[in-house]
């Protein structure tokens, strides 16, 4: 069996909780004969128990989905911090030149200074 078609033969939430509502809606009734409540009883905790399992499998998704967001979130962080840092080769060596030019200018200073 598939995946899609596990999910899609799965009842949803809201119709578990439904189902739950009426059995406990049936349950309330005091015309049902003993077994009839015992028959209830155990619809009610089975409904219980899948309405247990189909949030366990929507939790499981919504992991394995922030688990895959939180992959492609890092890769982006990890090419936007290298992209910076290219960016930032440009500026560090103007202020390098810029140190050097300004170094330059002091020794002609200098040297004119002594002329």
């Amino acid at each position: 069996m598939t995946k899609k078609s596990e999910t899609s033969a799965m009842p949803s939430l809201s119709e578990i909780r439904s189902a739950i509502a009426k059995i406990d809606k049936q349950r309330e009734s005091g015309s049902l004969s003993a077994d009839e409540r015992v028959i209830l009883e155990l619809a009610a905790v089975a409904m219980r128990d899948s309405e247990r399992l189909v949030i366990e499998n929507m939790q499981r998704s919504v992991i394995k989905d922030m688990e895959s967001s939180t992959a492609s979130l890092n890769l982006l962080a990890k090419e936007i911090r290298s992209k910076v840092s290219e960016m930032n080769k440009t500026p560090q060596k103007l202020d390098k030149i810029e140190s050097v030019i300004k170094t330059v200018l002091k020794i002609i200073g200098s040297v004119i200074k002594w002329l």
